[in-house]
């Protein structure tokens, strides 16, 4: 198998392709990084490939695929490539199947934009400490957590009124196995630290189960690898990301990432 081939944006804070490098990790499949500077992604040649202009981008030689939009590719990879149903459920489980659907949609239409949203106002926005946009991102990201908060938590109860299993057994989104939904909010997960600097936000207390099913999706040695690698990307190579503050008119400057939580705990 020819590797796939998606592309990422130096230094590779953003979150988005590495949801794809995680999926891709997990089932064992071969890819390549494609490393193209911001300043490229808004003009051809890259726009006849992705006329979004944004990242990732994926290209499948063995299928003569081209695809574009982070959820889009992790359905045509699952579909194509995971026939162990290592990250998906079977139809024999038709609900679960596509329950995992409404949490990635979830995650593609609320945690991304609002998380991004969070991150422009509280360190990009020309107009610095506008706490009117501050606070309204920041609650909406707390929303976001509650609902996962919530949901997993109803997943934990379940588990434990079906089955022998202890409180400190890991639960998931949907059914009993991690999979391609819990996998896509990993990469934006562990920018909360950034997002509520000075730590602003305390989600082991305010958000347990998150907390819980957050640390044990990047523990997974396949996420932590994909994961780590990033930091590495972060912490070695040049961010072309500055161009894009260069071309915006309302942005200020990029800014200082605090470390992402949960990459390089035991």
């Amino acid at each position: 198998m020819q590797p796939i081939k998606v592309y990422n944006g130096p230094h590779g804070q953003g979150p988005n392709p590495w949801k794809v490098f995680i999926v891709l990790e997990e089932l064992g499949l071969p890819y390549d990084i494609v490393w193209i500077p911001y300043r490229e992604i808004k003009f051809e040649p890259y726009t006849n490939l992705n006329p979004n202009g944004r990242l990732p981008t994926m290209i499948d030689p063995n299928k003569n695929v081209t695809l574009w939009e982070s959820g889009a590719i992790i359905n045509y990879i699952i579909a194509t490539y995971d026939t162990e149903l290592k990250l998906t459920y079977r139809d024999d489980r038709l609900e679960d199947k596509w329950l995992l659907q409404s949490w990635l949609m979830f995650q593609m239409s609320a945690q991304g934009p609002m998380f991004g949203q969070k991150m422009w106002f509280t360190h990009l926005h020309i107009e610095q400490n506008l706490q009117t946009a501050i606070d309204r991102y920041g609650n909406e990201v707390k929303r976001i957590i509650g609902v996962l908060n919530d949901a997993l938590g109803k997943q934990r109860k379940k588990k434990l009124s079906l089955s022998t299993t202890t409180d400190d057994d890991p639960v998931w989104l949907v059914g009993d196995k991690c999979t391609y939904a819990d996998l896509a909010f990993a990469p934006w997960n562990t920018l909360l630290g950034t997002l509520f600097p000075g730590g602003t936000l305390d989600i082991k207390t305010e958000f347990p189960e998150f907390h819980r099913w957050s640390s044990n999706v990047a523990r997974r040695p396949a996420t932590r690898k994909v994961l780590e690698y990033r930091e590495e990307c972060i912490r070695t190579m040049k961010d072309t990301g500055e161009q894009v503050v260069e071309r915006q008119a309302d942005a200020a400057k990029m800014p200082t990432y605090e470390p992402s939580i949960g990459v390089g705990d035991s």
